[in-house]
């Protein structure tokens, strides 16, 4: 428990008049570390260069009486300059709650033993007050923080600004014993009475709402609290509203509510005129206004309209963006407005960007014509073949068998035949006749088979796909692919349109593309048809869309290079040419959250 300066003060000014001869007084507060603080209070605040030498004296009293914890008491003790006055010392611990909490020494006029016993006797009992003034002053400043507490829970409990002035007014009129307590609220250029303590309703034509409101204005226009009556008139301050509202009945304080910027309001306090405002009083309820003012501000600002709200917040801006904070960040942020500006008038070509492949115009399937083996493999994808060059071989062991079978077939029918000839055997001709016949077709389908074991190139072009080099001896069925074939000089762009970009996309729409193979050449295509089938592959959704080169290439092109493909669509603005795609995307996400 500290004592305070000015209770510190008033005590030692107390004890010092009290006994007569007293020459100084001090009074050291001890600290929480139990040492000896510097003087809290010194008597008489002003004093010759001798009494101003006797606290070297009065500090190592006390410094004794803080090591040994009880009083002393020290006779004929020189001091002064030259050591040529002579003077008693009496020094007191101050105990509360079993704590030292200061020291008092007291240099007097020297004096009998028992006259020093007496005035040690009277500081133990002094000392008695003290503890009794210090527990006092605790207990008004528990009281006092209770009250905070209770004010400020009041107000944040009421959903209103008017209920929590309401409330607000009701516990100040409790807490200072006033008959009324008015609060009004700042409303443009004018003020209004908001709430009176202990009172639902009331009417605000009347002579004393109007009275109550000019005292406010009187004391928000300058700045300043003000009390009727007041305790000096040395300070220039216009009453005149105030002195209205009295009636030689009241005394009245009026203090200003402080907001964020400037006064929100006024509080008015009026009480029975025998019990006039002091500066104590005054001095709490300006803390008290201090700390509820705010918080009454922030529950009007919660009330205002959302225009008023987006009219401030406008206003803030504004006040920022003209200020001289934030220099770089409003230099950045008014370079990007011009910029904006600039690109939603400059026009630009919109362009539609696609991943795009090289594939023939046709392409011919080559499959097995029957069941059998690979014998043998002379071309792998992307070699270049002529017209009619060996591709592969199937095996024809069984085939060459079979061949010679039916050769064999063939040349015994045949040679019967000639025999029935020449005995002119009509009936064994038409049979032998009708198996050589027989024969003769089994012998020519399988010399067809043969020539199917070879597989050809059916035209100059380029191998798509089929490598058979590493299934030497596997089987085929009939109808399995084993190469796709497609021309050298006839070509289709095939490109993969995102569907966000399929709109405002047409036949004829003109372009270009770049080959990654070949990146220094740029090709112009053509749109030639917009297929209405949506592929999804790799987490893609797109569409195909086929195109023609519409020069020939420089360089030679095979089936399958892949690059990148622009198609013109039409002139845009460059910010939505930029922004689009975003604008496009936002949107159909708040649509599909139903907002």
């Amino acid at each position: 428990m500290s004592v305070s300066a000015d209770l510190a003060q008033e005590w030692l000014a107390w004890q010092c008049k009290m006994v007569t001869g007293i020459i100084r007084g001090v009074f050291y507060p001890v600290t929480e570390d139990a040492h000896l603080g510097a003087p809290l209070s010194v008597w008489p605040n002003k004093g010759d260069a001798s009494q101003q030498l006797g606290n070297l004296q009065l500090q190592d009293a006390a410094a004794q009486v803080l090591k040994n914890k009880r009083e002393l008491a020290l006779s004929r003790q020189l001091y002064g300059h030259d050591k040529n006055r002579t003077g008693d010392i009496v020094a007191c611990p101050l105990f509360v709650d079993e704590r030292m909490v200061a020291v008092v020494a007291m240099l007097m006029s020297p004096r009998a033993e028992l006259q020093l016993q007496t005035i040690l006797k009277l500081q133990q009992w002094s000392a008695s007050w003290m503890k009794t003034l210090l527990h006092q002053q605790q207990a008004a400043t528990r009281n006092t923080g209770l009250f905070f507490l209770t004010l400020a829970t009041a107000i944040n409990e009421q959903a209103s600004a008017q209920a929590a002035a309401m409330a607000m007014a009701n516990q100040l009129a409790d807490q200072f014993g006033c008959e009324r307590v008015s609060i009004g609220f700042r409303q443009g250029l004018t003020l209004r009475l908001q709430a009176l303590s202990h009172v639902a309703s009331f009417d605000a034509r009347t002579q004393l709402v109007r009275r109550i409101e000019s005292a406010m204005e009187e004391a928000i226009d300058q700045q300043v609290a003000l009390i009727l009556p007041r305790e000096t008139t040395s300070e220039a301050l216009i009453t005149r509203a105030h002195l209205e509202l009295a009636e030689n009945k009241y005394a009245v304080c009026t203090i200003p509510l402080p907001g964020r910027a400037g006064f929100i309001g006024a509080i008015t306090l009026e009480r029975a005129l025998d019990k006039p405002f002091d500066k104590e009083t005054m001095a709490l309820c300006q803390s008290q206004v201090k700390f509820m003012g705010p918080a009454l501000e922030n529950k009007l600002r919660e009330e205002r309209s959302l225009l008023a709200k987006a009219h401030e917040a406008f206003l803030g801006f504004s006040a920022q963006l003209m200020g001289s904070a934030y220099l770089k960040l409003k230099i950045t942020s008014l370079t990007t407005l011009v910029l904006l500006t600039a690109l939603g008038f400059i026009q630009g070509t919109y362009e539609v960007t696609a991943p795009a492949s090289i594939e023939g115009e046709v392409r011919q399937i080559l499959v097995a014509p029957q069941n059998g083996y690979v014998k043998a493999v002379h071309v792998l994808a992307g070699d270049v073949v002529k017209k009619g060059q060996l591709l592969a071989v199937l095996d024809d062991r069984n085939l060459i068998l079979e061949q010679q079978k039916w050769q064999s077939e063939y040349n015994k029918i045949e040679k019967e035949y000639q025999e029935a000839l020449a005995k002119r055997d009509r009936t064994q001709l038409g049979i032998l006749g009708a198996q050589r016949d027989q024969i003769a077709a089994e012998l020519n389908l399988v010399v067809e088979r043969l020539a199917q074991t070879q597989v050809s190139a059916p035209f100059e072009g380029v191998v798509v796909s089929g490598d058979l080099s590493q299934s030497l001896g596997a089987p085929v069925e009939t109808g399995q692919v084993l190469f796709e074939v497609a021309p050298l000089d006839h070509y289709r762009v095939v490109l993969e349109v995102d569907d966000h970009n399929m709109a405002g996309l047409r036949v004829g729409n003109a372009g270009h593309l770049i080959i990654a193979a070949l990146p220094q050449s740029k090709l112009a295509v053509s749109i030639k048809q917009v297929i209405p089938i949506a592929v999804s592959q790799d987490t893609r959704n797109f569409f195909r869309v086929e195109a023609l080169l519409t020069e020939p290439s420089a360089s030679p092109l095979l089936p399958g290079m892949r690059g990148i493909a622009k198609i013109e669509i039409g002139e845009r603005s460059m910010l939505w040419i930029l922004t689009h795609a975003l604008v496009e995307r936002v949107t159909l996400w708040l649509w599909s959250l139903g907002l």
